[in-house]
C-alpha cells in the first residue's frame, strides 16, 4: 500500500550517497561517470529542489550533503567519486545561494560534512587491507580512522539552529587527515 503523505514537509535534508568505481582512468566508462555525478551531484540538488518549499513554509530548513577527504585530496582509481565529491563543495554554496533571502527563501541554510576514512560498506576493501587501514589512521592527528558515530555531532550542529549562521560552508570531520603535513 501507498505511503501516506508525511504530516509536514520535510525540514531536514540529508543527502548522504556515493559510489566509487574504483578503476583506472583509463578503464572509465561514460555510464561510470554518470553513474557518479547523477548519484553525488544532480539527487542532492533536486532533492534540495523538492524540499525547499516547504522549508521556506516552515520558516526554517538544513540542507547537509557528503562530501569527502576526496573533495580536497586525490587517491588513485577514484576519478569520478572524487570529481563529483569536489563538486559538492561548490553545490553546497550555489544551494546556499540560490536557497536564501535574496531569492525568497527564509531560515534554510546548506552545509557539507567532509568525512575521513570512515568503516562502511563503500571503504569494505580499504578496511579488508588491514596494513593499508593502518596507515590512513597514522595519517590523521586522532591515529584512528572514523565511524559512522564520529560524524554525527557534526551533522546535530549542522541541522539545529545553533548553525543558522552557518551556510555554505564545508566541516571536516576527518581526525585531522586534512590538517596534518608531514610527519
Amino acid at each position: 500500500r501507498p505511503a501516506a503523505p508525511p504530516a509536514a514537509p520535510p525540514v531536514l535534508l540529508l543527502n548522504n550517497a556515493g559510489v566509487n568505481v574504483r578503476q583506472p582512468a583509463a578503464e572509465l566508462t561514460a555510464e561510470h561517470w554518470r553513474q557518479s555525478l547523477d548519484l553525488m551531484l544532480a539527487a542532492p540538488a533536486f532533492l534540495a529542489r523538492a524540499c525547499a518549499p516547504g522549508m521556506a513554509a516552515a520558516g526554517y530548513g538544513r540542507i547537509v550533503t557528503t562530501a569527502s577527504l576526496q573533495s580536497a585530496l586525490a587517491f588513485p582509481n577514484s576519478l569520478p567519486y572524487a570529481a563529483a565529491k569536489s563538486g559538492v563543495l561548490g553545490l553546497t554554496r550555489a544551494l546556499a545561494e540560490a536557497y536564501s533571502p535574496a531569492h525568497g527563501y527564509e531560515g534554510i541554510t546548506s552545509n557539507a560534512i567532509a568525512p575521513g576514512f570512515v568503516q562502511t560498506e563503500l571503504t569494505a576493501s580499504v578496511f579488508a587491507d588491514e596494513p593499508r587501514a593502518r596507515q590512513l589512521a597514522a595519517r590523521t592527528i586522532a591515529a584512528r580512522n572514523s565511524t559512522p558515530a564520529d560524524l554525527a555531532g557534526a551533522a546535530v550542529f549542522l541541522c539545529s539552529p545553533a548553525s543558522a549562521y552557518v551556510n555554505g560552508q564545508t566541516l571536516y570531520v576527518d581526525g585531522g587527515f586534512t590538517a596534518l603535513g608531514h610527519r
